[in-house]
């Protein structure tokens, strides 16, 4: 989780400072779309089991409340659909290029459907899953879950 964060903040300051022309250029935009979308799903993972409810069972540094879980969970499912978007975004991208000679006034449209969809559908699964309270320890840490573990039966 930490490369990864560290490694989307390089690109990040990369794209936007040291290179700032690069920004021109629509599959620069989208590949720093996607690392901005992987800084807080690094930080989710990350937090791991810290976000799960103290004194939940079975999970090793627990020392979160029900809040920090859903959170996590929220976060966690946002950006665990937006950045696979954008990577199918990516290859959209180089199809609709091969496709127009690389000539980005034909295909430049697809550039905002991309956000729209990347966070639209996490984020009404997320507010949902949210709302009913169905965000949970799971695996490693907090996520789409009807109840904790070892409550299925309470």
């Amino acid at each position: 989780a930490l490369i990864s964060f560290f490694s989307s903040s390089y690109v990040i300051y990369h794209i936007l400072f040291q290179e700032p022309q690069k920004r021109k250029r629509l599959y620069h935009r989208l590949v720093l779309a996607m690392n901005f979308a992987l800084l807080p799903l690094s930080a989710a993972y990350f937090w791991s089991t810290m976000a799960v409810p103290k004194g939940t069972p079975y999970f090793a540094g627990a020392v979160g409340t029900v809040n920090t879980c859903t959170a996590q969970g929220f976060i966690s499912v946002v950006f665990v659909l937006a950045v696979p978007t954008y990577y199918g975004s990516l290859a959209l991208q180089a199809f609709l290029g091969l496709k127009n000679n690389y000539n980005e006034d034909k295909y430049r449209w697809i550039e905002i459907p991309v956000h729209i969809i990347a966070y639209l559908i996490g984020s009404v699964y997320a507010i949902i899953t949210a709302a009913t309270d169905n965000f949970n320890p799971n695996g490693s840490g907090c996520w789409y879950a009807k109840a904790p573990w070892g409550c299925e039966s309470d």
